[in-house]
């Protein structure tokens, strides 16, 4: 009970922001900055925030229609349906997405954040107003607030568009994992503030489009594993999690969860990490120490203790088997593994078998790496868990590469229910002159039917991408 009124009380107070904020909005847009009104409001909005204990973000977020304030969704009543349809309006003229305001703005004259509220006002007459306003803010130099530029797109554009900013995402979601990692090892902390935001962009990627998101989780780097593999497994922990519908905070944490989950192999000597054979049993010692690692390293992070305290349970238990007999660390658990570990313990595993390793030159293919995944359904992994990421990634998981018995090759390319059709669709790879492989037709993946003669190709078997040294998200997001 105690805690519905903590949740009740909490989306009250950002109610009560939002509306503040709207008042000061609307009093800017029709009063001079010396009207008794606008100082009223200013003052009001001021006086919220700093009441707040803001000790993160501010955010103030549009997501499928619905605004969300520091991860808290508005519900739509009587008397905040006005409210919300207009400032749906007004961020929508502006192409915004959101606004982030950080713990500084605290420290902020009042006049600044006037003037910021006139910036953002006037931002629509511009050609293009997220940049302005983006550009605008940084030219006054006020690190205290963010702008989020939306991601809607005339429909034309709209495609490519989302192709690029998966791949953009995607890529500074590696190197933040990166520089995360290079600070905790050189300097024993580092701060979270970047790689929010990227996982914050990463659910808006998942919620617009989730086959195209997937496809990232393809990507393999064979000489940057441990990042790569990192942001792989939160791809894949974001999927996973929205198909058992958790909510958009709950995402952005499992979502850190898998950035940070190896987050100790920085302890780990490379020529472990590297070894091209069998580990003995020193290096065994060793690597096992990295869940305990990771945790020590999540600990010095500069983030909030309640989001910190979050983030530790998973990391921690992602190399422990579900029935609690098998994998390390053992002895620490009497019940069961938490919902972010036995997700992870999913997610890491199939990952790291369908990527080439130095002591693994090949890998599995997608499919076959599903079927061994299911052998230890309720033993080494979350039986229902693991239903729900079998059905998800498909018999024939995007990026899978298909040899027919044509001699053809293709990659899975859309899914049945992407396609809308009763078969998932496959590009089929024809070599140039140069012997290159180039992306060609798409074709349905229809069994034969005996009764109709024989279908024009039949899958003589699966493949994983890097015996043709090819990334499928080359071809699926060009």
């Amino acid at each position: 009970m105690e805690e519905r009124h903590q949740s009740r009380g909490s989306v009250l107070r950002e109610e009560m922001l939002f509306r503040a904020f709207h008042r000061l909005v609307q009093a800017c847009r029709i009063h001079q900055d010396n009207n008794e009104l606008v100082k009223v409001c200013l003052a009001q909005f001021v006086d919220l925030i700093s009441r707040v204990n803001l000790d993160d973000e501010l955010a103030i977020v549009i997501s499928e229609g619905r605004f969300y304030v520091r991860g808290e969704k508005l519900h739509q009543r009587k008397s905040t349906a006005q409210l919300i349809h207009d400032m749906l309006n007004f961020f929508r003229g502006r192409e915004l997405r959101g606004l982030c305001f950080q713990p500084s703005i605290n420290e902020v004259p009042a006049e600044d954040v006037l003037a910021f509220v006139r910036l953002l006002i006037c931002s629509r007459e511009q050609e293009d107003p997220a940049l302005w306003l983006a550009e605008s803010v940084e030219g006054a130099h006020s690190s205290w607030v963010t702008v989020l530029p939306s991601f809607d797109r005339p429909s034309s554009l709209r495609d490519s568009d989302q192709r690029q900013k998966a791949r953009a995402t995607y890529a500074h979601a590696l190197t933040t994992v990166k520089e995360v990692a290079q600070k905790i090892g050189l300097e024993g902390y580092a701060g979270v503030r970047t790689a929010k935001r990227i996982v914050q962009n990463m659910v808006e990627s998942l919620l617009e489009d989730e086959s195209l998101f997937l496809v990232l989780s393809t990507i393999k780097d064979y000489d940057d594993y441990t990042y790569n593999h990192s942001v792989n497994v939160a791809v894949l922990s974001l999927c996973l999690g929205n198909r058992i519908g958790l909510s958009r905070p709950t995402l952005e944490q499992i979502g850190l969860c898998g950035l940070f989950h190896d987050l100790g192999k920085v302890e780990v000597p490379l020529s472990i990490l590297r070894k091209p054979g069998q580990l003995n049993e020193h290096e065994w010692e060793e690597m096992r120490k990295h869940p305990q690692t990771s945790v020590k390293h999540i600990l010095k992070l500069q983030a909030p203790h309640e989001l910190k305290s979050r983030l530790l349970l998973g990391p921690f238990e992602h190399h422990v088997t579900y029935d609690l007999r098998g994998g390390y660390p053992l002895g620490f658990f009497k019940r069961s593994l938490s919902l972010f570990g036995r997700i992870l313990k999913i997610t890491d595993v199939y990952d790291a078998i369908t990527s080439p390793r130095v002591y693994r030159p090949t890998a599995y293919s997608p499919d076959q790496a599903l079927t061994i995944l299911l052998k230890g359904a309720a033993t080494e992994f979350d039986p229902l868990l693991l239903k729900v990421f079998v059905t998800m990634m498909g018999s024939y998981p995007l990026g899978t590469l298909l040899e027919f018995d044509t001699g053809e090759i293709g990659l899975v390319a859309r899914s049945s229910k992407e396609s809308g059709s009763p078969y998932p669709e496959v590009m089929l790879l024809r070599r140039d002159d140069a012997g290159v492989l180039q992306a060609g037709d798409l074709v349905e993946l229809k069994p034969r039917d005996p009764h109709r003669g024989a279908s024009p190709r039949r899958v003589a078997r699966t493949l994983n991408p890097g015996t043709c040294g090819i990334q499928p998200a080359d071809f699926l997001l060009p």
